[in-house]
C-alpha cells in the first residue's frame, strides 16, 4: 500500500508546523518528574520535544512502518516505543501506586472521540490530558447547555473529566492538509467525588436513552425507566429535555432511578 492511500485508511495527517508544536510542547510544559504518554506519534513532531525533558516517555504507534522508523530514532533511556492500536492498549500498564500520567498526541479523527471515552475508565490514574482532535469534537466537549452540540458525548465526558480548548489549527498545518479545523484540548479529571459503579453504569444509560430521543421530554424518553417519584425525589422537572440538564442533574436522577426507578435498565 503507497503512503498516501494508508495515510487515508489510518486517517494520518501530520503535524508539520513548527510553530503549532511549540506553542503545544508550551502548553504541555514537560516536567522532569513526568510521566507522557503519546498516542499516534507518526514521524515525531512532539516525540522529539519530549522524550528528553521527562521521567518516562511512552509512544504508541498503530503504523508498523512509522513506529519501527521512530523507535530508531529514539536516542533515550527513558522512551519506549510500543507498536499497537491505542483503542485496545492497556494503560494499566504502565501504572503506578505514585505516578499519574499525561497523555498528549495528536490524535486521528476516526479514533478521536471513542479514545476519549475509552480512558474515561483511567481517570484515576490520568493527571492531565492534551489533544488534537477535530474541531467539531471540540465543540461537542465544550458545549454549553441547551445548545445543539451540546449531546451525550459532552455529558459523558464531563462527569470524568474539565475540559477546555487551547488553540484552533488550520488545516495547512498538516502533510496532507485535512479538509476540516482542528483544536487542541486539554483535560484534567474533575476534583468532585467519583459516582459509584452502580450510579455509574445508570447514569450512563439515561444519557443514552434521553439523547437518543433529544427531541422528546424526559417524560416521554424514559417512560418505563424513570418513575414520577424519581423525578420528584431528583428534583428533575420532568418536562424538560436531555439538552437541558448538567451533568451532576443526571447524575441526580441516576441515583434516584437506583431507588424508585419503575424498572432495570438494560
Amino acid at each position: 500500500m503507497n503512503r498516501s492511500k494508508r495515510r487515508k485508511r489510518l486517517g494520518q495527517h501530520f503535524l508539520i508546523n513548527t510553530q503549532v508544536i511549540d506553542d503545544m510542547v508550551g502548553f504541555i510544559n514537560p516536567k522532569e518528574g513526568d510521566t507522557i504518554i503519546e498516542i499516534g506519534p507518526g514521524h515525531g513532531a512532539l516525540t522529539q520535544r519530549l522524550i528528553h525533558r521527562v521521567k518516562k516517555f511512552y509512544a504508541i504507534e498503530f503504523d508498523a512502518e512509522l513506529a519501527s522508523k521512530l523507535q530508531n530514532s529514539m536516542n533515550s533511556q527513558t522512551a519506549s516505543m510500543m507498536f499497537g492500536d491505542a483503542l485496545e492498549f492497556d494503560y494499566s500498564s504502565v501504572q503506578t501506586d505514585t505516578e499519574k500520567l499525561r497523555v498528549v498526541g495528536n490524535l486521528p479523527y476516526s479514533i478521536s472521540t471513542q479514545l476519549i471515552i475509552n480512558l474515561l475508565g483511567h481517570a484515576e490514574w490520568i493527571q492531565d490530558m492534551c489533544f488534537m482532535v477535530q474541531k467539531e469534537v471540540a465543540d461537542r466537549l465544550v458545549a454549553e447547555i441547551g445548545s445543539r452540540n451540546y449531546g451525550r458525548l459532552t455529558v459523558n465526558v464531563s462527569r470524568v473529566f474539565d475540559v477546555d480548548t487551547v488553540f484552533d489549527v488550520s488545516p495547512e498545518s498538516f502533510l496532507p492538509p485535512p479538509k476540516v479545523q482542528s483544536t487542541v484540548i486539554f483535560l484534567r479529571p474533575r476534583r468532585t467525588a467519583q459516582a459509584d459503579a452502580a450510579t455509574v453504569r445508570e447514569f450512563a444509560k439515561l444519557v443514552r436513552l434521553a439523547f437518543g430521543n433529544r427531541r422528546k421530554t424526559l417524560k416521554n424518553s424514559l417512560a418505563g425507566f424513570v418513575s414520577a417519584e424519581a423525578f420528584k425525589i431528583s428534583g428533575i422537572d420532568e418536562s424538560l429535555r436531555a439538552q437541558n440538564l448538567s451533568v451532576d442533574h443526571f447524575l441526580q436522577l441516576a441515583k434516584s432511578t437506583l431507588v424508585h426507578g419503575t424498572q432495570t435498565l438494560e
